[in-house]
């Protein structure tokens, strides 16, 4: 529909080119042609033959152009469009005060060529300004009209570190299941970047791990917003607290820590763990399964697996196993602060 509508419009500037340019061609060449060809009719259709001949492959880009265009503008929430919209249309109204006086003036130059290089220039820059400086030209807007602002706050999310490493966040976001901005604080990509940088493997994987989700996360079109946050506070968990607070913003993490000082202070707090364990299918007693036995485990003999959702499982008399793929039957399931752990043993294949 798009690749139409631009051949459409590459038509309308063809012909709107060839009425104005061909009587003026022929006029300076001194051409005759039958006194049926002259008319604007011929003149249109020779332009858009013209036109697109020379011009035609460059649909596509335009199309491409246009497509970029609509998607960087679909990841902006309505509030930044408006603004960005009202910051270019006043760069647009002071190059138009700037260009009269230039007219004033006199100098061709002046009159022709700098209006439009000015209206271009503080064009974009008022866009830019009423995009990234919204919040602040929020503030100054009367109190009835900072509802909708503290409305946008409430819905926002805070990432810990512990939610980007474990990575379901990101799933949970392309699912839909997130509403309003998730806002990464700059302490928490600090943290991110220090742990990356380890000299211990484990750390550093983990790191690179998170570094990679925040990434993908910022790609999937949801809404990430990275901010300073307050430079005073070296601790990310109480930078998090402390933003929250102030916000109103919930916080999600996989921490439990973090999780319980966020219920004391009254601030909503969305874990990762208790999602999990409120869609994950029930295991019960005597169900069987398959499980790669990946380790040992702390009790004499005892082998330990995980499910997909790293959900521990510990095998009876299996330590001999590990690096084997054994049937499994639950025996029991304890439910920890943690986490759940799942007790089996080992049955014949099926």
């Amino acid at each position: 529909m798009l690749k139409r509508l631009m051949t459409l419009v590459f038509i309308i500037i063809g012909a709107s080119l060839g009425i104005f340019m061909v009587p003026e061609i022929m006029r300076i060449f001194n051409l005759k042609l039958h006194p049926l060809l002259m008319n604007t009719y011929v003149d249109g259709l020779l332009g858009i033959i013209v036109f697109m001949l020379l011009f035609y492959w460059l649909i596509d880009k335009v199309v491409a152009l246009i497509v970029k265009g609509e998607g960087l503008l679909l990841k902006r929430n309505l509030m930044e469009i408006v603004f960005a919209t009202l910051g270019m249309m006043m760069g647009l109204a002071i190059a138009s005060m700037i260009s009269l006086i230039l007219v004033s003036i006199g100098f061709s130059l002046l009159r022709n060529t700098i209006p439009v290089i000015l209206a271009v220039i503080l064009g974009y820059l008022g866009f830019q300004v009423g995009l990234k400086k919204r919040e602040e030209i929020q503030n100054v807007l009367p109190e009835r009209l900072q509802g909708q602002k503290r409305k946008v706050n409430d819905s926002a999310k805070l990432l810990d570190t512990s939610a980007i490493i474990d990575g379901r966040i990101l799933e949970i976001a392309k699912c839909g299941f997130l509403d309003g901005t998730i806002i990464v604080p700059q302490g928490v990509l600090d943290e991110l970047q220090l742990i990356a940088d380890s000299t211990d493997g484990l750390k550093r994987d983990k790191g690179q791990r998170g570094l990679d989700i925040l990434e993908a996360l910022r790609q999937s079109g949801h809404p990430v917003k990275i901010v300073p946050g307050h430079k005073e506070i070296r601790e990310v968990d109480q930078l998090l607290v402390r933003m929250a607070a102030e916000t109103k913003a919930s916080v999600i993490t996989t921490d439990y820590n973090l999780n319980k000082v966020c219920r004391v202070q009254g601030i909503k707090v969305l874990n990762v763990n208790d999602l999990s364990e409120a869609i994950k299918p029930v295991v019960q007693q005597g169900d069987q399964f398959k499980l790669l036995i990946t380790k040992s485990g702390k009790e004499e003999n005892q082998g330990v697996g995980y499910l997909e959702d790293g959900t521990m499982v510990v095998v009876d008399h299996a330590k001999q196993n590990i690096g084997e793929e054994h049937q499994v039957e639950v025996q029991s399931v304890l439910q920890t602060a943690s986490g759940r752990i799942i007790f089996t043993k080992k049955v014949a294949d099926k």
